[in-house]
């Protein structure tokens, strides 16, 4: 960590390429938007030769989320920032205790302290850091960034933030995804009633004593259910769109009654 002013703490990695201008263009958006918690930026991968199309597609997808909206309303499909990207307020940072060690990573696990803690997020629409790729990143070797840690730390945050006071979970998603994730939320003690899905050979069954309904049959569910609320986990962006279209026809709302989690 770097400091660019007293009130400021700006994140820069040795191995990363920072624009000159970086720096001065996120501390005066800072000045600028007194209700900002923190403001990252957007990014680039690098070298050409090692940036993978699974590396490319979340660098598009984080990318594209720019205001404290977006960024909030995906927050449980994967980290919206990109780490080395931010600067945040000094004051933010030492209200939520700043990076704690707790098994899985610890920058995704900020921001969604920070988010609970009412913060709000911003990312400047263009590119300042060139992020380098390579496999001995932590992200490839460390084994705090292993798909179940997600899903664990994800767990731990949704039933303290979107599953708070609700009585009736359901999720969207009873293949691979869907059954890791509730797998994490039963640990933690989440309230889930049933699945959706897609699969005519899925439906009518049962996962974890659960029924698992056709989407059709979501709207009679929801009419019945005590402050309920849906979770979206499937792995395909494209699945995820489709889902999204189908709630918003039944007139759910996003990131209030329903959210993507991934």
């Amino acid at each position: 960590m770097e400091k660019c002013r007293a009130e400021y703490i700006a994140r820069i990695d040795a191995d990363d390429l920072a624009y000159p201008e970086r720096l001065a263009k996120q501390v005066s958006f800072l000045d600028g938007h007194r209700d900002i918690a923190l403001v990252s930026c957007q990014v680039k991968g690098f070298p050409p030769e090692n940036v993978r199309q699974g590396f490319e597609i979340y660098l598009e997808w984080q990318n594209s989320l720019l205001t404290n909206e977006d960024i909030q309303r995906e927050i449980f499909i994967e980290s919206p920032i990109v780490h080395p990207s931010v600067v945040v307020r000094k004051d933010w940072l030492l209200k939520v205790g700043a990076y704690q060690e707790r098994g899985w990573p610890e920058d995704y696990d900020l921001w969604l302290r920070l988010y609970l803690a009412g913060a709000r997020f911003a990312k400047l629409p263009e590119i300042l850091l060139d992020w380098r790729e390579h496999e001995a990143r932590l992200t490839r070797q460390d084994s705090r960034y292993s798909l179940e840690n997600f899903l664990r730390l994800k767990a731990h945050y949704l039933v303290q933030g979107p599953l708070l006071g609700r009585e009736s979970v359901l999720i969207w998603g009873a293949g691979m995804m869907g059954r890791r994730l509730s797998k994490h939320l039963l640990r933690a003690g989440a309230p889930l009633s049933a699945f959706v899905d897609v699969d005519p050979d899925k439906i009518g069954r049962t996962r974890w004593d659960l029924p698992i309904l056709s989407h059709e049959q979501l709207p009679d569910w929801w009419r019945n259910s005590t402050d309920p609320i849906v979770l979206a986990s499937v792995g395909s962006r494209g699945a995820r769109q489709l889902i999204r279209a189908q709630l918003t026809q039944y007139g759910l709302q996003e990131a209030i009654d329903w959210w993507c989690v991934a």
